[in-house]
């Protein structure tokens, strides 16, 4: 179709036309997200809970969308490799990542993240962290922990995730000082991934390790690793012969992880949008629904406005944390 000569139009007609023209041609780009496989990264190692959960979601938005959601671990660094991956990608929607406890790298001067950095997109995950032993451990409770490490506060070997300033350790370190604790001098030692340190404790490597439950099901089945309270205000249903830290120490303490889903900074909103219905389709989904509950992972859904919000609230805390501790930069 032959368009008429600009020069016969009004200029308000002919930018009115432009405006259109654009739109018209944005509009179906943005309708047919995906065109094209998608990248996820998850920024812990293979096993752990951060890589099962994003390949549930992964699964689910294959099925609903008919494209391929290809999840590639990227663990190095603690989690930053993987955060800068996708952080510094293009903000077209096809490369996107986990976004969980980040706020300790710039505190710690391992990296520049702060909430800036991310278009959330949604939570789809959260759990309360736990504190596990080796079957044979003479630790029998939280207060048996806090006794030795009150008495000499090298004496466990602490296993955390990445910097040992993040999700699982933060609550944990905040008990122990409560409980009058030197945390400066305690033997924390980072791990790539839950994974990875479940299984220095079951072959002797650490004393303690932090995380969450159901990533300890199949040590714990298997008879290598116990699990001795969880940071809760109540016990946990699939759990009920975990005490919460309150019932041990006679003080509630809460806190643990989340995971959601990011994109690099500069994302269209109207692309955001589409991304976060079509995660909360995936979220919904029976089979995504019963299979987290089956592994005992808990689902927890904010939208892109909330876990904004949430994402600030997450960084004052952790400052607050670090900084009492003296583990910042």
């Amino acid at each position: 179709m032959m368009g008429l000569p600009i020069g016969r139009l009004g200029r308000g007609t002919a930018a009115t036309v432009a405006m259109l023209t654009c739109l018209a041609g944005a509009a179906p780009a943005l309708a047919e997200w995906p065109e094209r496989p998608v990248t996820l990264i998850v920024i812990a190692g293979a096993g752990g809970g951060s890589d099962y959960t994003m390949r549930l979601l992964a699964r689910e938005l294959e099925a609903k969308l008919g494209r391929p959601f290809n999840v590639v671990n990227q663990p190095q660094a603690s989690g930053v490799v993987g955060m800068t991956t996708y952080t510094t990608a293009k903000p077209d929607g096809y490369t996107l990542g986990q976004i969980a406890p980040f706020a300790q790298y710039k505190l710690l001067g391992q990296a520049d993240f702060t909430s800036a950095s991310y278009t959330p997109i949604a939570q789809f995950n959260a759990d309360p962290a736990a504190v596990h032993v080796a079957q044979n451990s003479p630790l029998k409770s939280v207060a048996d922990i806090v006794a030795k490490l009150k008495a000499d506060p090298g004496s466990l070997r602490i296993s955390c995730g990445g910097t040992c300033n993040a999700s699982w350790d933060i609550p944990f370190i905040s008990l122990l000082l409560d409980q009058g604790v030197d945390a400066k001098r305690l033997n924390l030692i980072p791990a790539a991934g839950s994974a990875a340190g479940l299984q220095e404790l079951a072959s002797g490597g650490v004393d303690v390790v932090l995380c969450s439950l159901p990533e300890v099901d199949a040590l714990r089945d298997a008879g290598r690793v116990r699990s001795i309270a969880v940071m809760s205000e109540k016990r946990i249903e699939g759990y009920p012969d975990v005490a919460t830290v309150g019932e041990q120490v006679g003080k509630p303490y809460s806190g643990g992880t989340w995971r959601g889903l990011a994109g690099p900074p500069g994302m269209d909103p109207a692309l955001v949008a589409r991304i976060e219905s079509a995660v909360k389709d995936a979220f919904e989904s029976d089979r995504f629904q019963s299979e987290m509950k089956a592994r005992r992972f808990g689902a927890a859904w904010l939208g892109r406005t909330e876990l904004k919000a949430f994402m600030e609230q997450h960084e004052q805390e952790t400052a607050r944390a670090i900084n009492a501790v003296g583990y910042n930069k």
